[in-house]
């Protein structure tokens, strides 16, 4: 790793679309999650909010769709696009602090870890956020601890917004900057490029706030719940989050990282590593703290990640760190490799990585075979209605009659009379008796056992349901 040699920025690009090309023919051997055929419906649903989330990966998937078409690499091709964009703002941002030589290391490190390898392949809301972070640290860093060109702070306030249209951890960007400000550089708030920052960043924001206060901010509210109302973690929820983070970079690298921020000597004299540091321990503090009362998923603290990785880098060459480095390197591909190839590392059965993503496509096939024209599509849950309707050749929409948690499925059937309608729905539970509440009449027509080698079994119930039988029509 000490002897990397510098890697001009036209190699960066060749080699990152390299990658893009690689990880979406990879992405389409692997069947959508539940959560990106969610996403793939906001999609074709397009508004400025969600309950979920800001708008910001429905509009990616809907650019990536209209390029490759309604498949899996269609889908795909954003989460690739979006991690090999932060890669190069990180190798763009090593390579202006410290050199092409630690900027080469930069990009290999960031490449290789799992986070960012399984980040290639889900589309979901932390594949933008960690695009706009890497973008918002790079111009940020330009503007409040560099030269501070207007050019920067303006960039720098658009990848800020970008960052919160896309995930609202994406405030935790802003709220490092501010802190370094305030603790580097409080004249800047005697300036205008500063404000003008924040008014770049505001306005691109202005949408979602827009969307939030038509709908009562429901986003807000919910996000703020998911966030305050789960079970509580104390310091047990401490420790599975920092030890969840050992995988997400894996061990030695999370070391590494560690050893280098414990040297603050070294990043607290010079403004700019001290940038990068707040970009990254600060977020790292909010989730450390979060975890104390609520579960925080592993994938939250990616972006802070993504801020030190040109310290990493830099502290891997300048202390001659190269075996080291090397190491944790090859235990970082491995990891990575388990998660998209986990038969060829034994992980079968329950310790398999991939199995809920294995399953809604046999489902929905049949689904397909039992259906008659004009039957509506039915599903349990927000998750198998969404893969319902991107497996159907026809993406038909797909209905939520039982109960179910709100979802924006909630708002498409809002308007419509579920007993009326007939058709077949799609289980993974015995709903027979909630069904027979809804529609005059409900038959279990078919039971889908969903088997693959080593993968674990997944059972579905389907059901016809709807008015009445009439004279002359056949039973389900």
């Amino acid at each position: 790793m000490t002897r990397a040699s510098p890697l001009p920025l036209p190699a960066v690009i060749l080699l990152l679309a390299m990658v893009v090309v690689f990880q979406v023919l990879y992405s389409a051997t692997v069947p959508l999650s539940g959560d990106e055929a969610y996403y793939w419906a906001w999609s074709h649903h397009l508004q400025a909010g969600y309950h979920d989330h800001p708008p910001g990966i429905a509009l990616l998937i809907a650019a990536t769709t209209r390029l490759l078409g309604d498949g899996v690499m269609g889908v795909r091709l954003t989460a690739a696009l979006c991690m090999a964009g932060a890669l190069f703002f990180i190798t763009l941002t090593a390579r202006e602090m410290f050199g092409e030589q630690v900027g080469a290391a930069a990009f290999g490190l960031g490449l290789v870890l799992p986070a960012v390898q399984v980040g290639f392949t889900l589309a979901v809301p932390d594949a933008p956020v960690v695009l706009f972070w890497a973008a918002g640290v790079h111009y940020g860093r330009r503007a409040v601890a560099g030269e501070g060109r207007w050019r920067d702070f303006l960039l720098a306030g658009l990848a800020a917004g970008l960052a919160l249209d896309s995930k609202y951890t994406g405030v935790l960007l802003p709220g490092a900057i501010a802190v370094y400000v305030l603790v580097r550089r409080p004249r800047l708030l005697a300036g205008p490029r500063l404000w003008a920052a924040v008014a770049v960043a505001a306005a691109a924001f202005s949408p979602v706030v827009w969307w939030n206060w038509h709908h009562a901010f429901d986003s807000f509210v919910f996000q703020f719940s998911h966030g305050a109302g789960q079970r509580a973690g104390g310091w047990r929820g401490v420790g599975e989050f920092v030890g969840g983070q050992t995988v997400v970079l894996s061990p030695v690298l999370f070391g590494l990282l560690v050893w280098c921020l414990g040297a603050w000597r070294r990043w607290w004299a010079e403004d700019g590593r001290l940038f990068l540091v707040t970009c990254c321990l600060l977020p790292l503090a909010f989730f450390v703290y979060k975890a104390l009362s609520v579960k925080v998923q592993l994938n939250w603290a990616v972006p802070a990640f993504v801020s030190a990785v040109p310290l990493l880098a830099e502290f891997v060459v300048a202390r001659r760190l190269r075996r080291i480095a090397w190491v944790g390197v090859a235990i970082a591909l491995i990891l990575a490799a388990a998660v998209k190839w986990p038969l060829a590392f034994g992980l079968t059965g329950k310790l398999n990585p991939q199995n809920r993503l294995f399953g809604p496509d046999i489902a929905a096939a049949a689904v397909e075979g039992l259906r008659r024209p004009g039957d509506a599509i039915f599903a349990d849950h927000l998750q198998r209605a969404s893969l319902l309707a991107f497996y159907l050749p026809d993406h038909p929409p797909v209905h939520i009659p039982t109960e179910s948690r709100f979802s924006e499925y909630t708002r498409w059937d809002s308007c419509l009379y579920f007993p009326a309608m007939h058709g077949l729905y799609l289980s993974v539970d015995d709903k027979l008796g909630e069904l027979l509440r809804i529609f005059p009449r409900a038959d279990l027509v078919q039971e889908v056992v969903a088997r693959k080698r080593g993968f674990r079994p997944e059972h579905y119930f389907i059901y016809r349901v709807g008015p009445a039988l009439t004279a002359g029509s056949a039973p389900g």
